[in-house]
């Protein structure tokens, strides 16, 4: 930013008659300077016992508070300034006094406990500063018309105590202060907080990162004014008035998510909202065009009055306020956001710059749907601009001998199709720039660059409304040589496998560009094009002693070639190969999934997976391929205990190996009820019911058929906060059908009572193939 100083003229002369009729001369009155100057650098001769000049600046802000008049600037240079700045003098309406960072960000204020105070004065400006302190950054009481713009401004998380406090605290009986483009962030208890009693609060384009508690809080605050922020935070509501904060605005604002998402967060609507607006609040409040990002489930994106809406259309029908808001995803990463274009232009508080200081632009790409003077205004804090970019310069060939004739290109980046009044091309040796029409420019380079390697070539661009930034490219020039082709050929470590060689050719000379490598490994199979590629590995079908040539070709088409030989012995190695299965035990006629892998040594390697069940004949299930990560997977279906194996017949560079895995099979146990007459529900548990006096059946049947197996019943009763077992029963022996049955003899003595039954199948020594099974419980109780 840019800060212009304005110099006044001295007063003229002044002739006054005296008695006696004598003319005295008046010396002219030298008027204030409306510049003081603030620099503690270790060279800016800073004095605070000076006057606050250019040539002799204050070295501390406080000094320069002190000494400010009305319609004076304080500007304070780069650096790091130390200590609360305590503001008490006064500006007037046309005169305010200004305090200003030379540099947007560069003055960095730390204060202790604050970085600004400001007490009882009005028509004051704090603009442009990067601030930190140990409390408050900013706090202003009992003040009227005061402007606190463009400052970074962090709030504070006290370490170790957990307490938050805001960043800016607006309090006493102020009135008109405005809070605008600033960028403000941290977990705080609010951004920015206005403090009861205070009146015409205006919170403008700031960008506002809450994660501890609301971005803005207005506590019985009346005429807030929350216009074109942009808010993201988790969790407590974004936006949120409290007491009795009447005829209130809150228009164009963008509230998102922050880091946590407020999908996280705990499920009281109203608790989470993203605006929220107390009862006495409401009355004459105004709350419109604003963009809300959908919150989590069970959260509604307001609390008006105490009641949570979920949408736009809800909060409008009961209050007549959002007619215009959007629940959407502000997407603002391209065209398309629902915030482009979208914005009331006319709304309270509303500036005619961004917080980055651009103006609103017309996105060509997006509908005109904004109010107001101007209908392609954006909501939240930023302007989205014209994106034409040079997103990269090709510069063709980009290597070769001197001397080399090149066509610089600039690669655009242009959705709007932005005319481009011109392009400037700066070929990075000393020549003149070329400035052209077209994205790109020839040129020829005569010598190497100086520093022995390449040349960097700047290319601008120039549109109607701004110069985006400059891009690069690079250009090697070389002395004129020849293609000198480089082939080196090593052998991994033995545990990659000892048939496979490297190829390495990065030590090839040329001063063009090498644009194709082929090599031909003298095995008999095809030749391998790397393109530009500098390394690849080969393996060999059986040991031997081979010839391998290497073929290149530069951007100027010259070619040549070398070879060169390998020795490929006959060593084999052990196998790592393992059996895993996704379970250890299956119910009957699951699927089980099964997965060999080889460890280091895949690769084209065929492996197989067998599958024995007890008492049955070992069968293969699989042989194939391992993948890139060394495995085959094979699925069989599990009937009863099964041995699973899986072999590696080797070849020349391994051994062979083999590996092997048990999975169990169980039966299963499906029971039911039968004699109720009717059911109910404990908490979300269905009960059947029982007549005290009926005979209660619990039947059971096992998949597959055990018949003349063991089926044992276990009966439980709840009390005391848990489950108690009453009785299990002996061996019921499995009809050939495979079930079972156990009848219970119910009594007075068990009204009322819950109760659950489960059967389990027993294998006695007349069935090894499956494992014991339970099944599930059936709850009932007993009623007269």
């Amino acid at each position: 930013m840019e800060f212009f100083v304005r110099i006044r003229p001295l007063a003229a002369f002044t002739v006054i008659a005296m008695a006696g009729g004598t003319a005295v001369c008046v010396q002219p009155a030298v008027a204030a300077p409306d510049t003081l100057y603030v620099n503690n650098a270790t060279r800016a001769n800073c004095s605070d016992a000076g006057s606050g000049t250019q040539d002799q600046p204050y070295c501390t802000l406080q000094t320069a508070a002190a000494a400010v008049q009305p319609g004076q600037t304080v500007e304070v240079a780069g650096g790091t300034y130390k200590g609360e700045v305590d503001i008490a003098r006064s500006g007037t309406p046309d005169a305010p006094i200004t305090f200003t960072a030379a540099k947007r960000g560069a003055a960095f204020v730390h204060g202790d406990p604050h970085a600004f105070t400001v007490s009882g004065a009005h028509d004051i400006v704090i603009r442009g500063f990067s601030m930190s302190s140990n409390a408050e950054d900013v706090v202003v009481t009992d003040s009227s018309r005061i402007t606190i713009d463009q400052n970074r401004v962090p709030s504070i998380n006290i370490q170790g105590t957990g307490s938050r406090i805001p960043g800016i605290r607006i309090t006493g009986q102020s009135s008109d202060v405005t809070v605008s483009r600033n960028q403000m962030y941290g977990s705080a208890a609010a951004e920015v907080l206005v403090a009861p009693g205070v009146t015409g609060t205006v919170i403008t384009t700031n960008q506002l990162s809450g994660y501890g508690g609301s971005a803005v809080l207005a506590t019985d605050a009346p005429g807030t004014v929350v216009t074109s922020n942009s808010i993201s935070g988790d969790c407590t509501p974004q936006i949120a008035l409290a007491g009795a904060s009447t005829g209130s605005t809150l228009e164009n604002n963008i509230l998102a998510d922050g880091i946590g998402d407020d999908k996280l967060c705990a499920s009281a609507p109203a608790a989470h909202a993203k605006i929220s607006i107390s009862s006495d609040s409401a009355p004459q409040t105004t709350s419109d065009y604003n963009l809300i990002q959908p919150p989590g489930s069970g959260t509604a994106p307001y609390d008006w009055a105490g009641v949570s809406y979920a949408d736009p259309e809800s909060l409008l029908a009961a209050t007549g306020q959002g007619g215009h808001d959007l629940v959407a995803q502000p997407d603002l990463s391209s065209d398309g956001s629902p915030a482009f274009d979208s914005a009331d232009a006319d709304a309270p508080g509303e500036l005619p710059t961004d917080v980055y200081g651009y103006t609103s632009v017309d996105d060509p790409l997006v509908a005109d749907t904004g109010a107001g003077s101007v209908t392609f205004r954006d909501r939240g804090a930023r302007e989205f601009q014209d994106p034409y970019d040079i997103s990269s310069v090709t510069v063709t060939p980009d290597q070769g001998p001197y001397p080399l004739p090149v066509t610089v290109t600039a690669v655009e980046l242009n959705p709007w199709s932005t005319p481009v009044e011109s392009y400037t091309f700066d070929f990075g040796d000393g020549s003149a720039p070329v400035v052209t029409t077209t994205p790109s420019a020839q040129h020829t380079y005569t010598a190497r660059p100086a520093n022995g390697s390449y040349y960097t070539v700047t290319v601008i661009a120039t549109t109607a409304t701004r110069t985006p930034v400059p891009r690069i490219g690079y250009v090697w020039v070389n002395e004129p040589a020849p293609l000198v082709p480089a082939l080196k050929l090593t052998t991994p470590p033995s545990a990659i496998g000892w048939l496979t060689v490297t190829a390495d050719t990065s030590a090839s000379t040329d001063a063009w560009a090498i644009t194709n490598r082929k090599i031909d490994f003298g095995d008999g199979s095809a030749p391998v094009d790397e393109g530009t590629a500098t390394t690849d590995t080969h393996t060999y079908a059986k040991p031997g002693t081979y010839t391998v040539r290497l073929t290149e070709t530069d951007w100027a088409g010259h070619t040549a070639s070398t070879t060169t030989s390998t020795t490929v012995p006959t060593v084999r190695f052990s196998t790592a190969l393992s059996l895993t299965t996704n379970a250890s035990s299956y119910a009957y006629g699951a699927t089980a999934t099964v997965t060999a892998h080889l460890g280091t040594t895949y690769g084209n390697r065929t492996v197989s997976i067998y599958a024995q069940p007890y008492g049955g004949t070992k069968t293969l299930v699989k042989t194939g391929t391992v993948d890139s990560h060394g495995n085959v997977v094979a699925s069989y279906k599990v009937t009863r205990n099964t041995v699973f194996t899986t072999a590696f017949s080797g070849d020349l560079a391994y051994a062979p190996a083999t590996a092997s895995r048990t999975a169990y099979g169980y039966a299963r146990v499906a029971e039911s009820q039968s004699g109720s007459y009717t059911s109910t529900y404990y908490g979300s548990t269905r009960y059947s019911v029982y007549h005290h006096t009926a005979k209660a059946q619990f039947n059971a049947a096992v998949t597959p058929n055990k018949a003349d197996q063991c089926l044992i019943f276990r009966l439980q009763k709840y009390y005391s906060g848990a489950w108690h077992t009453q009785s299990t029963s002996s061996c019921h022996t499995l009809s050939s059908t495979s079930t079972g049955y156990l009848k219970l003899t119910l009594t007075s003595g068990a009204i009322n009572g819950k109760y659950r039954m489960a059967a389990e199948y027993a294998h006695s020594t007349k069935d090894n193939t499956n494992l014991n099974t339970w099944s599930s419980w059936q709850y009932f109780t007993v009623r007269k």
